[in-house]
């Protein structure tokens, strides 16, 4: 019988933190092109999270805080979907 209480060490827990270590070193590197997406990615999401911000705070710019709001909102979107695929390989 197996006792829920008990602190077992991570040589005996199959699912501890060492398998997930082992997991994670079994993972290839990023590729060139995927890395420069990933950069290119974040700074144009800086770059329309700013332009959003600047065109809300003066309050005529409404259809470039739009259309930058959804540049971002994209960016996010493609980050989110290359991190999830990569996890999954």
């Amino acid at each position: 019988m197996t006792d829920p209480y008990r602190i077992s060490s991570p040589d005996s827990d199959p699912a501890g933190p060492r398998a997930a270590s082992r997991h994670a070193a079994r993972r290839q590197p990023l590729s060139k092109g995927a890395l420069a997406l990933r950069a290119l990615l974040w700074l144009v999401l800086m770059a329309s999270s700013v332009v959003n911000l600047i065109a809300n705070s003066i309050g005529r710019g409404w259809t470039l805080g739009l259309a930058s709001g959804g540049v971002a909102i994209v960016c996010v979107v493609v980050l989110i979907v290359h991190h999830v695929s990569r996890r999954k390989t």
